[in-house]
């Protein structure tokens, strides 16, 4: 990695950041730096937002998506990619592949470690530093490290943990480098830290674009509702709850004065009492895509990152299509999800003909070859032609400029939902007790399905004389009959839709089967993708429960001298490479 004193000169001088070259190898803090350096509250905000540069680059923002969802049934290979890329998408990981390689999330980590370790220094030195900016301070800082771990833990299960930063030389070469921690350890760790500092986090900075490109409170809010569905320890389910109420109380209180202030031109308006951004104000469907995903900064984003005319979002332009008259871009979308909703069955990704993100997620570039293009519009035009929704227009950023969304609202929703569901799992078969047991499991039924309902109405659209839209409770039928593994599926398929090419969907199946004890329903989803000469091989591969995760990259395990260890799925392609 770059020496500490390179990364705080270059933050204080505005310059751009780049990745580690070795694991955890930091160079330590000089001590002239130190002395001129970390002076007053300013330091603390440069290097704060260096941490926040370094997530954003290249080499964190590539690895969030393709760890997300590269593996998923949303995608397959597209034109031009890269070999890495191919390998992953077909299920072929190798551990010399370039994306087992994480060290980018360890320089953020190290960044906020920094940070945390001299802004109660700075504190002390700078009288105007006062104690609720220093509170503020190490909430972001210590948000951004459990960030950086979470999609470690998430992509690789056990990894090595570090909360101290790097600053002297004791200990030679071989103090960087750091046993892994288990998945289960670190996952306590993070919600620990997060359940300390949420109540030290702003609610709003100045501006909305700082609002939503810093970490605030509902922020850490959504990350502790995430990792709660994840751990799923008793009493998990209801602080999942308990954070997405908080949100829905910022957003609720947010909602009435942006009401109050536009009136009848309020783009926002109530869905079972939960505020989003209308889709069709004026009857001309697309506002909500052009809201969230084009301007970007919008009521719903809860953290995003930042790009412009300087920083171009360095994966979008790259792996999506990126203008009108390309074919598709390095990755395209699984053909099922096009194919399927043209005829609108009960098994398709998208269930209703004037579901608005079919439109706003692929372009059928013929062939049943779909380009991928959420992000990829700038704005996006739909219309209401012959009784049927259609796409009408849209333009293309010429060079990527799109913000990318690692947190919204509608996921919020989408986690109290979940959290229902399995309150309801847990319900006893009826007893003596059968009364209050039937009354609870619908209670908690149907508060799941009112979320997972308003979700979906913002983007059904009709043109209010000819198209009368089915509603979510038409298309399921449901009722006090539906069962609770019923309306799990009902929520996945939501999440699926709402959240489709956000680096999302492998993450799911990954919960999904660590809550099941198998991969039995992760292999139904992901099968379809495979030839039947491929599909063997997959299904014995993904039997493995580590096989869900990436493996260490190579080198990585090499250069520890035995400190890191493979990934146990992965040792038969070390023992193989070792016999050649």
């Amino acid at each position: 990695m770059k020496s500490i004193k390179s990364l705080l000169i270059i933050a204080l001088l505005g310059s751009s950041f780049t990745s580690c070259n070795d694991f955890l190898n930091l160079e330590p803090l000089n001590d002239i730096v130190l002395e001129n350096f970390w002076t007053d509250k300013s330091d603390v905000e440069s290097v704060l937002l260096g941490a926040y540069s370094a997530m954003e680059k290249s080499d964190c923002l590539l690895r969030m998506s393709v760890w997300g969802e590269m593996r998923s049934d949303n995608v397959v290979e597209g034109n031009g990619t890269s070999d890495d890329i191919r390998q992953i998408c077909r299920e072929n990981l190798l551990h010399t592949n370039a994306y087992c390689n994480y060290k980018a999330f360890y320089d953020v980590v190290n960044r906020a470690n920094t940070v945390l370790y001299f802004a109660p220094q700075v504190a002390a030195k700078d009288p105007n530093y006062i104690i609720d900016e220093l509170l503020a301070n190490q909430a972001e800082a210590i948000a951004l490290r459990c960030l950086s771990y979470w999609y470690l833990i998430r992509s690789f299960h056990d990894v090595p943990y570090v909360t101290e930063p790097s600053i002297d030389d004791e200990g030679g070469h071989m103090k960087f480098y750091v046993p892994q921690s288990s998945f289960e350890t670190i996952l306590d760790s993070l919600i620990s830290d997060l359940e300390g500092i949420k109540k030290y986090a702003v609610n709003k900075f100045s501006s909305d674009e700082a609002t939503t490109c810093r970490i605030t409170k509902s922020t850490i809010c959504a990350m502790l509702a995430d990792m709660y569905l994840w751990r799923g320890a008793p009493g998990d389910w209801d602080k999942c709850i308990a954070v997405c109420e908080e949100v829905n109380a910022l957003k609720l209180a947010d909602y009435e004065k942006i009401r109050s202030k536009e009136g009848k031109n309020c783009t926002l308006k109530l869905y079972n009492g939960y505020p989003l951004i209308c889709d069709a104000p004026e009857d001309i469907p697309g506002n909500s895509y052009n809201e969230i995903f084009g301007t970007g900064n919008s009521f719903e984003s809860l953290f995003e990152f930042p790009y412009n005319n300087d920083v171009k979002n360095p994966f979008v332009g790259d792996y999506y299509q990126n203008n009108q008259s390309t074919n598709v871009g390095r990755i395209k979308a699984f053909e099922k999800i096009g194919s399927e909703f043209s005829s609108v069955k009960g098994n398709s990704v998208f269930e209703q003909a004037q579901d608005v993100r079919y439109y706003q997620n692929v372009y059928d570039r013929g062939s049943q070859s779909y380009a991928i293009t959420k992000y990829a519009y700038d704005d996006l035009t739909l219309s209401f032609s012959s009784g049927s929704l259609e796409y009408s227009g849209a333009s293309f950023r010429n060079q990527v400029q799109a913000n990318w969304i690692i947190y919204r609202y509608t996921e919020v929703l989408l986690f109290e939902a979940e959290a229902y569901i399995m309150k309801a799992k847990q319900i006893a078969p009826a007893g003596e007790d059968s009364l209050t047991q039937v009354a609870a499991l619908k209670e908690y039924k149907d508060k799941a399905f009112n979320l997972i309902d308003a979700v979906n109405a913002r983007s059904i659209n009709s043109d209010n004389f000819n198209i009368t839209p089915n509603t979510l409770t038409q298309v399921i039928s449901y009722s006090n009959s539906t069962t609770v593994n019923e309306l799990e599926s009902v929520l996945f398929k939501e999440r699926r839709r709402e959240l489709m090419f956000e680096g999302k969907r492998w993450y799911d199946l990954v919960r999904m089967a660590r809550r099941d004890g198998n991969q039995e329903r992760l292999l139904s989803f992901v099968e379809k993708k495979y030839d039947s000469a491929t599909l063997s091989a997959v299904k014995i591969k993904l039997k493995n429960p580590y096989a869900m995760y990436f493996p260490m990259a190579k080198d990585e395990v090499r250069n520890s001298q035995g400190v890191l260890k493979q990934n146990p799925a992965y040792k038969d392609d070390e023992k193989v490479e070792q016999a050649h």
